[in-house]
Parts: structure tokens; C-alpha cells; sequence
């Protein structure tokens, strides 16, 4: 049953000081954040660098999620190169049912930062069975485990 994504767009210079829309979720890292989470009981746990050298070079600014008109979950996260370097990175989202089982394989997306940029990552489902995700980050296979030039 592999679901993929129907829409991933890229947005650069995201701005942190904006307020997420109304009705959206938004989760802030555990380590504190630009953005307050607007549901008091959430966690950060919608977002995974797998690439732990990673953890110094990113910042994750905000991660969150919206059911659109159309009744599909749209999911964003915010991050940060934190490096005066070029990161080569790749994202993909897993979607999930109200079970909590996965409705798709997932796919790596290819997400360049330049140096200190800050830039959003969007997705949104393909099925109204999709109420939660996971985004999950690494360093793009083959790169240097250390900040490119």
C-alpha cells in the first residue's frame, strides 16, 4: 500500500516571527524555540535527524500540521542551517493513520540550505486517512560527513 506524496514545495527565507494560520498545530523543539507550540500537550516528536552529525549544523524552528478544506493533511517544517557552509540534506514524510501504522513508504526529497539559511519543507497526503506524520532529516548518502564548501 504505498501512498506517496502529492505535493512537496520548497520555500526559502521562511519568517519565524509569523504566527502559524489559524486552525494549524505547531510543535517547537524541545530545546526551545522561536515558536510556541499552540497545543499545550504537544511534543517534538514529528520531526527525526537520523544523521546525529547533524544535530550542531540544523536547527529546527518549528514543525507543525494542518487539515486543509480538501480534508488532506498538510505538514511543514522549518529549518536552519546553523553552518557558514552548504548543507546537502534530504527529508521525506511518513504519513499515519488514526492506528498509528504507516500509510506510506516514503520518499527522500532533496533539501539544499546554503549557508544560515533558513528555508520550510511542505508535503501533504494523497488520503483523508492520514491524521499524523513523522518528517524525518539526513545528510544527503554520499556526502561528506562534514560541512561542504
Amino acid at each position: 500500500m504505498g501512498l506517496g506524496v502529492l505535493m512537496v514545495s520548497l520555500c526559502a527565507q521562511a519568517d519565524p516571527a509569523l504566527p502559524p494560520p489559524v486552525g494549524q498545530k505547531v510543535y517547537a523543539p524541545a530545546t526551545g524555540s522561536a515558536a510556541a507550540p499552540t497545543d499545550p500537550g504537544s511534543t517534538f516528536d514529528n520531526l527525526d535527524i537520523i544523521d546525529s552529525s547533524l544535530n550542531s549544523q540544523v536547527t529546527v524552528l518549528r514543525v507543525g500540521s494542518e487539515v486543509g478544506e480538501n480534508k488532506l493533511l498538510s505538514i511543514f517544517a522549518g529549518l536552519k542551517n546553523k553552518t557558514g557552509h552548504l548543507l546537502n540534506l534530504e527529508i521525506e514524510t511518513i504519513y499515519k493513520d488514526k492506528d498509528d501504522d504507516a500509510l506510506n513508504a516514503g520518499s527522500w526529497i532533496p533539501f539544499t540550505l546554503k549557508a544560515h539559511e533558513e528555508k520550510e519543507y511542505h508535503s501533504t497526503a494523497i488520503t483523508i486517512e492520514a491524521v499524523d506524520f513523522l518528517v524525518r532529516v539526513r545528510r544527503t548518502p554520499g556526502a561528506a560527513a562534514t560541512v561542504q564548501h
